[in-house]
């Protein structure tokens, strides 16, 4: 540990033992373990003027003690100190220790220089604030509880006060994004009709503009023609289930029964062709056979056929059997193949046709003007209408009838004015206390005296690298017309609104050059700095976003001493060296 111990002359001050030497910043003290028990009137040697407690109950200086205090629940975890020695948690533990402090020697001159040491008490260690800075590798350590009282060193404790703080930003009113459509046609023509100017007031689904387009009287042709395709392909799909049905009837029939007008009378109003000709032929020759074999089967019977003629006869309807059953079941192979053939004409034709209708879909074309060719209605196939997506007023109209336009150029921008948007521009130095939710009060700079509130809905996650601004976004509502896109003003954040907030005393913050600091008394004679992230200010204290805790004792009046002797430890440069304009 590097001790530098510095002197500021305080008029009256006398200092209660010898000031440290460099190489061992506890001179004078007996850092060997005792008894853990207090002597009535402990000489200076007993005592540890670094820490302010009696040298044999010194943690500090011997952890070895620790484990004793623990064993005896004497240990305030929340400040690393015995709960006997705590002075933040038991400020009234400063008379019993005033009390076993040996009584300082009489200095026979009334003004003696008051010592200061500032001891690193670490490596060099990284603050939160700057990477560089490790101004927290540092305390400053009074030789004596009276100095603080004659330099001025004052405290207070931090603690959660309600403030009121606002940050003033300015701010600029745009159109509402999610109610502002730019009307572009979606392929290239010339205009043909412009139905609406700037200002008019216009419905979803009012006609803003007509265009001409030759791209778009292909698109619609292209779609006419796979749309017939499609509905010929259904209509033969359909033709041949009708057949497929019908010569399943006939089938049926045919087994059913012989009667050759009674099967011709079956389906009769079912154009089969060469179907009803091939199943009748071989149900005519199965039955010629059936009535052979009978007739001969009679004579074999009486003696009078022979047995050859009576297997010849037999032969015969066997083969007609054959021969019917092998015909239906080609014809039932035949329909089902034509049936699939069919089935995937539709299915191809159908593709064809709804991608020819998404392509029109994209061109902007809506349900009505589908509609209309599907039903030959459309009075001319290379026109369309430009129509407004939304409610709302036109608040730039680009189309002249007879120009020539492309995809994508906006024709005309349709907004809904019923509600503003109003965008902050706060410094980012501010912009860490923003948060969802926060009143803001908007004041137009054009409308001296008139306001609007609302509330921050939105904040970008990134900082402007031109401005070096966050924007965040509230919306207003605008019946009344006041807020124009564009227009200045004046917005106020309450960022604060009577809450308690975690803060310390103006007076205790110092700036180091790259970091805010305060000094946390943890001992009557000991401080040491602490970097801070501080928010706003307001009612003669900083909002503390991070680096102390409720209940600690921070420096208030004589901070500044306390800086200026850290300082000096760098040669009048502070915590850290800074490079030139950082």
């Amino acid at each position: 540990m590097r001790t530098i111990t510095l002197l500021l002359l305080i008029a009256g001050c006398r200092e209660s033992a010898p000031t440290p030497s460099e190489s061992d910043p506890h001179a004078g003290h007996d850092h060997a373990a005792h008894d853990h028990s207090h002597a009535t009137e402990p000489a200076a040697r007993e005592w540890c003027l670094e820490h302010d407690v009696p040298e044999s109950e010194c943690t500090r200086c011997n952890p070895a003690l620790i484990a004793k205090f623990k064993a005896a629940h004497d240990w305030c975890a929340g400040h690393g100190l015995p709960e006997s020695h705590c002075l933040l948690c038991n400020p009234e533990l400063a008379a019993k220790f005033a009390a076993l402090r040996p009584a300082e020697p009489a200095q026979a001159a009334p003004q003696e220089p008051v010592a200061f040491a500032v001891d690193r008490v670490g490596p060099a260690l990284r603050g939160p604030n700057d990477l560089r800075c490790d101004v927290e590798s540092l305390q400053v350590r009074l030789l004596n509880p009276g100095v603080a009282e004659v330099a001025g060193i004052r405290t207070e404790r931090v603690a959660r006060r309600p403030i009121r703080a606002t940050v003033e930003c300015p701010a600029e009113v745009r159109y509402n994004e999610t109610r502002l459509a730019r009307v572009t046609p979606r392929v290239a023509g010339v205009v043909a009709e412009v139905n609406v100017d700037s200002g008019a007031r216009v419905k979803a689904g009012d006609a803003l503009a007509v265009i001409e387009s030759p791209a778009l009287g292909d698109a619609k042709s292209e779609y006419i023609e796979r749309r017939e395709t499609f509905l010929l392909a259904r209509a033969d799909l359909e033709r041949h289930d009708s057949i497929h049905n019908a010569v399943q009837t006939l089938m049926a029939a045919c087994e059913e029964t012989s009667c050759p007008q009674e099967l011709r009378r079956t389906g009769a109003d079912a154009r089969l062709g060469e179907f009803r000709s091939r199943l009748l032929r071989v149900h005519a020759d199965l039955d010629l056979a059936k009535a052979s074999f009978a007739r001969q089967k009679q004579l074999s019977e009486k003696g009078i056929a022979s047995e050859e003629a009576l297997q010849t006869t037999r032969r015969n309807l066997a083969e007609a059997e054959a021969e019917f059953a092998g015909t239906h079941e080609a014809i039932d192979l035949e329909l089902e193949r034509e049936h699939l053939q069919y089935e995937r004409a539709v299915k191809v034709a159908r593709v064809a046709m709804e991608a020819a209708e998404r392509r029109l879909r994209i061109l902007g074309l809506g349900d009505d003007d589908v509609a209309a060719l599907n039903e030959g209605r459309a009075s001319s196939l290379s026109r369309y209408t430009l129509t407004s997506p939304l409610d709302g007023v036109v608040v730039q109209r680009e189309a002249v009838v007879g120009e020539t336009v492309d995809e994508g150029d906006a024709l005309f921008v349709v907004a809904d004015l019923s509600t503003m948007w109003v965008m902050l521009n706060v410094d980012e130095r501010d912009a860490l206390g923003l948060r969802t939710g926060l009143p803001v009060v908007f004041s137009i700079d054009g409308l001296p005296g008139r306001s609007m509130q609302g509330a921050i809905e939105w904040i970008r996650p990134e900082v402007d690298p031109r401005t070096r601004t966050v924007q965040a976004r509230l919306t207003l509502p605008n019946e009344a017309g006041l807020l124009r896109a564009y227009v200045y003003g004046t917005a106020r954040i309450a960022v604060h609104e009577n809450e308690p907030v975690l803060t310390v005393p103006d007076s205790a913050v110092q700036s180091d050059g790259c970091c805010q600091l305060v000094f946390v008394q943890e001992s009557l004679t000991l401080y040491r700095p602490r970097q801070v992230t501080l928010g706003t200010k307001a009612g003669g204290h900083h909002a503390v976003l991070d680096g102390v805790r409720e209940g600690e004792a921070v420096a208030t009046a004589g901070s500044f001493l306390l800086k200026t002797e850290i300082l000096k430890t760098s040669i009048g440069a502070g915590c850290c060296e800074v490079e030139p304009g950082r």
